[in-house]
């Protein structure tokens, strides 16, 4: 890991630098955040590309009919609706608008809080689990630029609306082919599960890896463990609540 002196004295790379290394050469980017934990262009980047999936999603699917879609095509949402009256239907409906909508075009602060949720969580894993010497800055500055692939899933998911994608199977789960649940047709547990496997997903996942080893000068397995080993936590009450 390199000596903090020798990354302060070394070239320091720009905002825009550290974008494009982190997708050709991560390493430098997390290794730079050492002299500077600053991050205002990826959660910038971040808000605009939600924001322009947001607008596509408003043109072409609409709030009402992605909310219809998000309890059409799944099963327990549909039994649950089945034991309302029309006048709770038509509250959850407009409740599940609204929250979608608000989540969407909020995205400086929605963003944002998932970014904290990330570092508030990985931050003491490295640190206390680990041994490792990260500070929270820095850790917020690992999660904002690991989170980076997800633009290229909001920007293709707007992409394929404007060119003529269907409304109809529309979900924020299915807007791309980017896991393989996305290619079962039968909703269930096991569909359900698969979709945690996505690529973007699992890309940010690396890079987070790499990131917090660098931020918390560990062996790079750590950072694996401990990303990973959340993941397959995540992943295991996401699966009990499925079958359940």
């Amino acid at each position: 890991m390199p000596d903090e002196a020798l990354v302060v004295e070394g070239k320091p790379l720009s905002q825009g630098e550290r974008v494009i290394d982190t997708f050709v050469a991560p390493s430098k980017t997390f290794t730079d955040i050492l002299r500077s934990a600053s991050w205002w262009l990826p959660y910038l980047l971040l808000v605009l590309s939600t924001w322009v999936l947001a607008f596509a999603l408003q043109q072409k699917v609409g709030w009402s009919q992605l909310a219809d879609n998000e309890v059409r095509l799944n099963p327990k949402a549909q039994a649950k609706m089945a034991d309302l009256s029309p006048e709770q239907v038509a509250m959850q409906h407009r409740f599940t608008q609204g929250i979608m909508q608000g989540t969407m075009f909020g995205a400086p602060v929605t963003n944002l809080f998932f970014l904290a949720v990330f570092a508030i969580v990985l931050w003491p894993t490295m640190n206390f689990v680990f041994g490792g010497s990260a500070t929270f800055g820095r850790t917020m500055a690992v999660c904002a630029y690991a989170a980076l692939p997800g633009i290229f899933k909001s920007l293709l998911a707007a992409v394929l609306l404007y060119a003529g994608r269907s409304p109809d199977t529309f979900t924020m789960e299915t807007m791309l082919g980017s896991n393989p649940g996305y290619y079962l047709s039968e909703p269930g547990p096991l569909k359900s599960i698969l979709e945690s496997f996505d690529v973007f997903t699992l890309w940010t996942m690396v890079l987070l890896s790499i990131g917090m080893a660098i931020a918390a000068r560990t062996k790079r397995n750590a950072g694996y463990y401990a990303v990973f080993g959340w993941f397959a936590l995540i992943l295991l009450i996401r699966t009990a609540a499925a079958v359940l």
